[in-house]
């Protein structure tokens, strides 16, 4: 999962509202991937899944475009993105294309990341929580540790970027991740970047003025 307010941070064009309006204020799906164990990779591009159909993700349209939402500049449907992580990932899952997207965002929902740290005050703001905490935080609702990957944040500090969590082969129940990617990476500790709507922008070029406010007031405070 993805916490937008480091990706809008972080993005060098800032963050637009996708076409279909804004999303919601928290953790986004960012994949949903089989994994090889034996080589520690995801398994891709499979090539007896069905093609991508659109239409098929009208039962979840609100859902997913709450919460598998694509903010880049600029704005999008999101379709495209679906597109690819059902081509690259989804074929490969054994899932029905509806079922995929739907197993992921309902494991979004039990995860509940947020509301996770929230209970153990863990805030979006600009203060630094340590790693171990907000693993720990997490560890608590779910009964398993996540993983973390960090990115350059404000104040010349890393920010909270990404959770990874691990499924069994059930596709429901959160389990230890065997393995983890070995590129990620966190300090000791780091920022939780808080996300405010105004962060995104219709056009690409006032994502750029946002992200003059954005640094405005992160100087604030």
């Amino acid at each position: 999962m993805q916490w937008p307010g480091a990706y809008c941070e972080s993005s060098d064009s800032g963050c637009c509202v996708p076409k279909y309006g804004y999303p919601a204020e928290d953790f986004f799906v960012k994949s949903f991937q089989t994994f090889d164990l034996s080589i520690n990779k995801p398994i891709v591009k499979c090539r007896n899944g069905a093609a991508f159909d659109q239409n098929k993700l009208d039962k979840i349209e609100n859902s997913i475009n709450h919460y598998w939402s694509n903010l880049k500049c600029p704005p999008t449907d999101g379709v495209s993105a679906w597109k690819s992580e059902w081509n690259s990932y989804g074929v490969c899952s054994g899932l029905k294309q509806l079922d995929y997207f739907k197993a992921a965002l309902n494991l979004r929902k039990q995860a509940d990341v947020l509301g996770a740290l929230a209970e153990q005050g863990i805030e979006p703001d600009f203060n630094l929580y340590s790693t171990e905490k907000i693993k720990w935080a997490i560890a608590q609702k779910l009964g398993v540790a996540p993983g973390l990957q960090c990115r350059d944040g404000p104040f010349g500090k890393k920010q909270l970027y990404e959770v990874y969590l691990c499924v069994d082969t059930d596709g429901e129940t959160f389990i230890e991740c065997p393995k983890l990617p070995a590129a990620l990476s966190c300090p000791a500790s780091v920022v939780f970047h808080p996300f405010y709507t105004w962060m995104l922008n219709s056009t690409a070029a006032a994502a750029f003025d946002s992200k003059i406010l954005l640094a405005a007031e992160t100087l604030l405070n």
